[in-house]
């Protein structure tokens, strides 16, 4: 099993792909890394120069995703792959990733052989593949992610990113309602994952979507790249689930949230925000039951508590709500569009 993916800048990418088009002769490997300083297309945050391993593992990731190729010793687009020409469309640097790049970026990511092996096949019924993302997230279900040490325990260090102590641990991922789990041991399998294809997809091209467990374990989702559901819509699908105990519904913000991410593909922030048009809106219908951070934070390490208050809602106050208690005569208002877009 090939475990070559790690953290890198999907943006930087973009435009290391930009540069090389620029070149139709091609660039030499060289040329590319000075290049990518020139431009400050791979710079640290301080301005420092990054070393030549982020330069390699950067420029073989667009190789290893059939977005350039190497010929000669020298790279140029792969004018075969149909992603290029969406990855190329605007040529203005140092931008944010629009939709139509995140889509090609994630077309090619799901395609790769290996990607969808060590990670995509265990969101789709019988390991099957998805010919791009449109197909991957209509398919795709809910996996449960942990990181462990080899003998089973939750690490107490988490999310740590020191290469010694991750090789010890393992990555278990499993579906989300079921008891079958895939285990990858050692740290190629810690950086592959939780800090490879888990930063792509959900923080950087969006299909994917995340909560965190009160174990450490986080919950992962396909989502639409581009919101489908506006505030108004999503809030009547929101609406229509609830459970009423004579006038009264209370849910628990990080299920309902999730829950809705997850029938509906769209992110947990976007589900938060209709909750909390609600309180902030209907007050007098509408109310957000308080917790401690401490209650959300107990037992997990300090690399997870900001995933895991991510989940709950924040009062005008500064509270963390952990409940919402919502009235049946919202229905009519949430009828009437009558909530904050």
């Amino acid at each position: 099993m090939n475990l070559w993916m790690r953290w890198l800048d999907f943006r930087a990418l973009r435009d290391l792909i930009l540069l090389v088009a620029a070149h139709p002769g091609g660039l030499r490997a060289n040329e590319i890394e000075k290049l990518a300083t020139d431009e400050r297309v791979l710079l640290r945050n301080d301005g420092r120069p990054y070393a030549r391993s982020i330069h390699y593992h950067h420029r073989r990731t667009l190789e290893r995703l059939g977005l350039l190729v190497k010929q000669e010793r020298r790279f140029t687009l792969n004018h075969q792959n149909p992603e290029t020409c969406a990855l190329t469309a605007h040529t203005t640097m140092r931008e944010e990733l629009q939709s139509s790049e995140k889509e090609a970026f994630a077309n090619a990511v799901i395609r790769n052989k290996d990607c969808h092996e060590v990670f995509f096949a265990n969101f789709l019924p019988g390991r099957e593949v998805a010919c791009d993302v449109a197909a991957f997230v209509e398919r795709a279900h809910p996996v449960k992610i942990e990181i462990l040490h080899a003998d089973g325990r939750t690490p107490k260090n988490g999310g740590s990113h020191n290469a010694s102590s991750d090789a010890s641990k393992r990555v278990a991922i499993s579906p989300a309602w079921g008891a079958d789990r895939n285990v990858l041991d050692g740290a190629e399998a810690v950086q592959a994952i939780h800090f490879g294809l888990k930063s792509w997809c959900v923080n950087q091209l969006g299909f994917l979507d995340i909560a965190c467990d009160a174990n450490g374990a986080y919950t992962i989702y396909p989502k639409h790249i581009i919101e489908r559901r506006t505030n108004r819509e999503l809030a009547a699908e929101m609406f229509a689930e609830l459970e009423f105990t004579d006038d009264w519904a209370t849910v628990r913000i990080p299920d309902i949230a999730l829950a809705t991410g997850i029938k509906q593909r769209v992110s947990v922030s976007q589900a938060k925000g209709v909750l909390m048009g609600w309180l902030t809106d209907h007050p007098d219908l509408v109310a957000g039951v308080p917790t401690r951070v401490g209650f959300i934070t107990a037992g997990l390490p300090e690399s997870q508590q900001a995933l895991a208050l991510r989940s709950y809602l924040r009062s005008e106050s500064g509270a963390y709500l952990s409940h919402i208690r919502i009235h049946r005569m919202l229905r009519q208002r949430v009828e009437n569009g009558v909530l904050t877009q």
